[in-house]
């Protein structure tokens, strides 16, 4: 499955089968696909997206792995971009990694961004 992938983040078409990929086929591509959200300002992001969402079930490890790094930005991203989009049922999984986020002690303005989207999200779910 790793041949049918892009050398790189630039799809440039080159995704046309991931549209019809299972979840466990999905489940093998993933982890690339997710570290690739780490910019969102690389070349076909909205694709990414795309690709990201027809698999959502599969992807909350992967979003508890983003949630708990030390990556700001990468957060930010995954949780305005991607996960704010989750159906409630999904979103009601990561619980305990948004009230990690909501409670870490940071002085940063951006994160402080960063807790209010995840305050926003465990608010939502618990409504």
């Amino acid at each position: 499955m790793n041949s049918f992938m892009p050398a790189d983040e630039s799809f440039n078409g080159d995704m046309e089968f991931a549209d019809l990929m299972s979840d466990p086929d999905a489940q093998l591509l993933i982890a690339q696909i997710m570290d690739w959200t780490q910019d969102p300002n690389w070349p076909d992001t909205t694709r990414i997206l795309e690709i990201l969402h027809q698999h959502e079930q599969i992807l909350i490890p992967y979003i508890r792995d983003v949630l708990k790094n030390q990556d700001p930005e990468w957060k930010e991203w995954i949780l305005t971009y991607l996960v704010a989009y989750f159906p409630d049922e999904y979103l009601a999984k990561l619980q305990e990694e948004l009230k990690l986020v909501m409670n870490t002690d940071m002085y940063d303005k951006d994160y402080k961004n960063i807790q209010k989207v995840a305050n926003e999200l465990y608010t939502r779910i618990k409504g």
